[in-house]
Formats: structure tokens, C-alpha cells, sequence
């Protein structure tokens, strides 16, 4: 019984999509383009109008994964 599953269902945001590789980055898998890692990146360097450091990328990793 070896199914290939090319679905993601994303609940919190009522949506479905057909599961791919990021575009920006090319590693996580997601529904949503760009993935929610990338996303918070680019959200970031918006609001500080500039690149962010590695020590900014690690923060902001360590806030999402609690």
C-alpha cells in the first residue's frame, strides 16, 4: 500500500494545495508560497528595512519552534 501524497491541507487557514518545494528557499515542503520559514524572514526584513543577521535568523528560529 505505498500511496504517493502530493496533498496538504493547512486547517488553521481553510486551505488545501497540492504539496511542493518552497520557491525561495527549495528545501521545506508546503501549500504556501513562500513556506512559513521564508515568509517570516521576509516579514522581518521589512519591518527593519534591511538583510538580517545570522544571529537575527537564529532568534526568530528559536521564537518559532518555541
Amino acid at each position: 500500500m505505498n500511496e504517493d501524497i502530493d496533498r496538504i491541507v493547512i486547517l488553521e487557514k481553510n486551505l488545501f494545495g497540492n504539496l511542493s518545494k518552497c520557491r525561495t528557499c527549495n528545501i521545506n515542503f508546503t501549500a504556501i508560497q513562500p513556506c512559513i520559514v521564508c515568509q517570516l524572514v521576509i516579514e522581518r526584513e521589512e519591518n527593519l528595512g534591511r538583510k538580517i543577521t545570522r544571529e537575527e535568523f537564529r532568534e526568530l528560529m528559536k521564537e518559532l519552534l518555541g
